[in-house]
């Protein structure tokens, strides 16, 4: 009796649970997540106005697991930046990031341009180092810096490939140098940082950074979240920053954060403070997203003009099919809550 009631209590957690009014193709999305039908997305939660449409999980996959959402990280890292704006400890983004961190800046003569790097181009990822993640052959690249023993000491390393701040090129060593910019001006570790100024409020436990080998963090990917945790991220930017009456983003912050900053060559979205930003129209109405995307396709996902949010979980790392939760977000979900308004 006890392994039947064992085996019925798993099925019935593996059922997605769908809000009362929730559009047929929205619930259809959910239904099929939650029997595996789309390949490497373990997790997905998706809310209107603070109503959850539904909470689904992959066969395997459940509430409590936390997730490696690799790049989405980053657009946390952002956040955090604006708090050192936000206490005034970073006076401004303009500020170069050779004058908070001397040491690592170092072995450059004076008068050499890496020296000009600006927090602001970090986060808009126009440092001009020659990283670019999208192409193996960088020099840069991400997976060659990982094999290091000091990550900042090897992209600090690359010649400029661009002029300062002009060229987006993707780079997470860029954001993995912010995390040794808000350690250094937040005056402790980053997670316990992220716990005083945005997890915490947000009632976000047991969030697991990765260290990078010389013990700081990896701000550039590669934390451990579950999907709730994603969907109050989520939530929280829907909001404009506001959690519960509290604000955790300054206004100023938060509007700069999502304005765009400059453009992605050879590509239709356009770039905030490492979140992603798209706009156009669905069934003859403007709407707009704002995301965090991390390799695999974990995504949180914000649509401001139907009060929607998503989160989203997967393991299709470095493979096309990792772009299909915001495929199916954008072009099944979006569209039937728009006609359903």
């Amino acid at each position: 009796m006890r392994r039947l009631w064992t085996v019925a209590a798993l099925v019935l957690a593996a059922l997605p649970a769908f809000a009362a009014d929730v559009p047929a193709p929205v619930a259809e999305v959910g239904r099929k997540l939650a029997a595996g039908d789309y390949k490497g997305v373990t997790a997905g939660m998706v809310s209107r106005d603070g109503e959850v449409l539904f909470e689904a999980y992959a066969p395997g996959h459940g509430a409590k697991e936390r997730h490696d959402i690799r790049s989405a990280t980053k657009s946390i890292t952002a956040i955090l930046v604006g708090d050192l704006v936000a206490d005034g400890s970073l006076k401004s983004v303009n500020t170069k990031i050779s004058d908070i961190l001397p040491d690592l800046f170092a072995h450059m003569p004076a008068g050499d341009d890496r020296r000009d790097i600006t927090v602001e181009d970090a986060l808009t990822m126009r440092t001009g180092l020659a990283c670019d993640d999208w192409s193996p052959a960088s020099v840069g690249h991400e997976d060659k810096m990982y094999k290091t023993r000091d990550w900042m000491a090897f992209l600090l390393s690359q010649p400029l490939a661009y002029e300062v701040g002009k060229q987006f090129s993707y780079c997470t060593g860029g954001v993995v140098l912010l995390g040794r910019v808000i350690e250094k001006l937040a005056g402790m570790p980053v997670p316990k940082y992220a716990d005083e100024r945005l997890f915490g409020p947000l009632g976000i436990d047991g969030a697991r950074w990765r260290d990078t080998p010389t013990g700081h963090t990896d701000t550039g990917g590669h934390i451990r979240l579950t999907l709730g945790d994603l969907h109050s991220l989520g939530r929280l930017m829907l909001a404009g920053g506001d959690w519960q009456g509290k604000r955790l983003i300054a206004r100023d912050w938060f509007e700069a954060m999502t304005r765009v900053q400059t453009t992605v060559p050879g590509r239709g979205e356009k770039y905030g403070y490492l979140w992603w930003l798209n706009s156009g129209e669905v069934a003859g109405k403007p709407v707009s997203i704002m995301f965090a995307h991390g390799n695999g396709g974990n995504f949180i996902l914000v649509v401001p003009e139907l009060g929607l949010v998503g989160a989203f979980t997967g393991t299709n790392f470095g493979k096309p099919e990792q772009m299909v939760p915001l495929q199916v977000f954008t072009r099944e979900i979006v569209p039937a809550l728009v006609r359903a308004k």
